[in-house]
């Protein structure tokens, strides 16, 4: 994969991860039956679901594709509108360029689970899942699937 390619990924990708945390066109917004999931969320972790190098715990974290390009995330933060609105920023380094990859839409709450509606034309988020103060969302950075924790 050119460098080019993985950076317009990577870019995608994170565009995505910020589309999970949109829902739907819900006027109440969220309703979650467990409690209210609106806050402030600092990313914490980034795993590859594709075929990327590296990885690791915790931030930043870097991952090298098949050209040796290294995708380093360095930091993040989603916040969850009471109204179901989302906004995510997640700086990151890309080859020796910095990037910040943005998101924004909607989201609605049933039970634990998050559905994300960006208001991109390039989605980032989709699915998530909150577990006490931790939301794990599902996201895509150039066609490549990544899973993100947040912690609140």
């Amino acid at each position: 994969m050119s460098a080019r390619r993985f950076f317009n990924s990577a870019l995608v990708m994170l565009a995505l991860s910020a589309a999970a945390c949109g829902g739907g066109d819900d006027a109440t917004g969220p309703g979650p039956t467990s409690g209210d999931v609106s806050g402030t969320y600092s990313l914490t972790a980034v795993r590859t679901l594709g075929n990327l190098g590296g990885g690791g715990n915790g931030l930043p974290v870097t991952f090298i594709d098949g050209g040796g390009t290294h995708l380093t995330f360095e930091s993040g933060t989603l916040v969850l509108g009471a109204d179901g609105t989302f906004d995510l920023q997640v700086s990151a380094t890309f080859g020796s360029s910095s990037v910040t990859m943005t998101d924004y839409g909607s989201y609605s709450v049933a039970g634990s689970s998050i559905t994300f509606n960006s208001d991109k034309s390039t989605p980032r988020l989709s699915t998530g899942s909150m577990s006490g103060s931790t939301l794990t969302a599902n996201s895509q950075f150039g066609g490549i699937p990544f899973e993100i924790d947040l912690q609140k």
